[in-house]
């Protein structure tokens, strides 16, 4: 009896743990979201030439870029961990994977992102841009599937969590997600810049990451 009631707290000691690495993962994933969406250039100009080659020329392009491409590292990290470890129980389970891969593609996506600055001379001569142009097209892939696939997980959590704090960090994600899975191909099939102040709602996905990683972390 001493032995099988040793085996069982050890056990609970043991998933308490996991738990918690992957409540950590998330915390530091939605940090690093946020921290890069602060430290990011804001654009200015009536063309998307001129909104971009005002970024490229802000020396935080690289810093917030470097910290966002981390923190979803870091963010793909806490999923994998968290289909692992089964976090959020069986319902959620099946949609860690998707929410993983497209987390994956989201990463992927950060270095050309990161490095489009190197075409801004043969932007502004315009010339040829084939980072910009693989940036371009990898993100109008990359932010709808990461923001969808985001809002899609919160919601799922939330209702097996039948909790009003999941609840509330649902809505967040869901304006996050679907805010910036819009952005960039509004961009791109408008060339209105306006359409750019989406991008920022991309903070309700980190708000989402903190607020869950809190959760998994006091159970």
């Amino acid at each position: 009896m001493a032995t099988s009631t040793m085996g069982l707290t050890t056990g609970r000691n043991d998933r308490r743990v996991t738990h918690r690495a992957t409540a950590a993962l998330f915390v530091l994933g939605g940090l690093l979201m946020a921290a890069g969406g602060q430290l990011h250039p804001r654009g200015s100009g009536e063309t998307v030439d001129e909104y971009l080659l005002t970024m490229f020329s802000s020396p935080g392009w690289l810093s917030s870029h470097l910290v966002l491409l981390a923190g979803s590292v870091t963010g793909c990290l806490a999923f994998v961990a968290a289909w692992h470890s089964e976090a959020f129980g069986g319902r959620v389970q099946r949609w860690l994977p998707l929410v993983a891969v497209a987390w994956a593609l989201g990463a992927a996506e950060m270095l050309p992102h990161l490095l489009a600055a190197n075409d801004a001379l043969a932007l502004e001569h315009h010339e040829a841009t084939p980072v910009l142009d693989l940036h371009v097209l990898v993100q109008l892939v990359a932010s709808p599937a990461v923001g969808l696939t985001s809002a899609i997980i919160a919601v799922a959590v939330a209702a097996a969590a039948k909790t009003r704090p999941a609840r509330v960090l649902a809505g967040f994600a869901v304006l996050g997600g679907l805010g910036s899975a819009a952005a960039s191909p509004l961009v791109t099939a408008t060339g209105d810049t306006r359409w750019a102040l989406l991008f920022p709602l991309q903070t309700g996905l980190a708000v989402w990451l903190m607020g869950t990683g809190v959760r998994l972390w006091r159970r």
